[in-house]
């Protein structure tokens, strides 16, 4: 009892009393949601991602911060682990090397292998791409910078004879291993050469390549203006640069406090929208830049990751890759859906020519 009650003068005084405290309650909780940062920017069907939702990582080794030798230490953690590559080729490759994002223009989502020929289709639309832009007849040259197990090298020299000689310069020392053991099986290790390094400081020779090539790597770019750069300078005059990855959204009602947490939990040090990775080309001297946007196909890229990691927990996980690996990836693989439709980022291929009279 709050007040005591001994009339009815009283008991109206006791009604009126507890009307007045339960508006200043409703009130307090009203002005608390509204100045509250955490629902800000919030939809009512989609809860805002935050910092424990946003992925389940380690942030010793994934937080984003601002020194390039650990950047590219979390980079290679990423993905240069046993563990992690029988992961990427079980949930991205149907059981091959081919990790990347698909293209999936006529493909039959239920069938076998669909994921890999997605992946596949997505380096033939780039070569294509490629082949538009400069000439890709004699003794063809490119370069596949941040290359990662080398499979879009080895399915590009088997498929065109043309192509004199394939560079691929990435930074894990175990996907290289992996690509060097590749190209040698194919017969094509005087064709393919496997060189360790970054892209933002190329040990590659000036005016080199026909065409620079990048599928699914400048995502991790310490700074991209600068890869933008290196990739220009090992270019001929006249030359083709053609790359996809992810890149930041604008997306109504997204937060910059869940664009920075996506960046910082994915290696992310220089997150740029498709406008800004464009202007970072002109700058550095590339010409005709376009961006062509394909972020529906990472929506169903995400799904059939997400099936492909249920598919393999309903199985007892025979590979035996580890439990935790694959429990975060089901969360945060069900988060980059939502935040797809969201806006959170888009997905899209880059295409440039450097200028035939240009000098590095």
């Amino acid at each position: 009892v709050i007040f005591g009650v001994d009339d009815c003068a009283c008991m109206q005084c006791y009604r009126h009393n507890i009307e007045m405290i339960l508006q200043t309650y409703v009130s307090t909780i009203i002005l608390l949601l509204l100045h509250t940062p955490s629902f800000i920017h919030a939809s009512s069907s989609t809860p805002k991602m935050t910092a424990t939702n946003a992925a389940q990582v380690d942030p010793a080794i994934y937080a984003k911060s601002g020194d390039i030798s650990k950047h590219l230490e979390g980079v290679k953690k990423q993905y240069d682990t046993q563990n992690k590559i029988e992961f990427y080729k079980q949930v991205m490759g149907d059981g091959t090397a081919n990790i990347h994002f698909g293209k999936w223009d006529n493909v039959d989502l239920d069938q076998e292998g669909a994921y890999g020929k997605a992946s596949e289709q997505m380096t033939d639309y780039m070569f294509e791409l490629v082949s538009g832009l400069c000439d890709c007849e004699g003794d063809f040259k490119y370069v596949d910078l941040g290359s990662g197990t080398g499979a879009a090298a080895l399915r590009l020299v088997k498929m065109h004879p043309h192509i004199k000689h394939a560079t691929c310069l990435n930074l894990c020392d175990e996907q290289n291993a992996l690509a060097t053991k590749e190209a040698a099986e194919a017969g094509l290790e005087s064709r393919i050469e496997v060189v360790t390094g970054t892209y933002e400081d190329a040990p590659l020779d000036d005016n080199k390549y026909d065409a620079c090539f990048s599928q699914d790597a400048f995502v991790h770019a310490f700074e991209k203006k600068q890869a933008f750069k290196e990739a220009f300078r090992v270019t001929k005059p006249g030359g083709a640069f053609v790359w996809c990855d992810l890149m930041c959204g604008s997306g109504e009602g997204v937060s910059d406090e869940e664009l920075q947490t996506f960046a910082a939990t994915n290696m992310v040090n220089d997150w740029l929208s498709p406008e800004e990775n464009v202007a970072a080309c002109q700058a550095v001297g590339w010409e005709d830049v376009k961006f062509v946007d394909l972020t529906a196909d990472i929506r169903i890229s995400f799904q059939l990751m997400l099936k492909k990691v249920e598919k393999i927990l309903a199985d007892g996980n025979p590979a035996g890759i580890d439990e935790k690996l694959l429990a975060s990836y089901k969360t945060n693989l069900g988060n980059r859906i939502t935040q797809v439709d969201r806006g959170v980022f888009k997905w899209g291929v880059v295409h440039a020519k450097k200028p035939t009279a240009a000098a590095n």
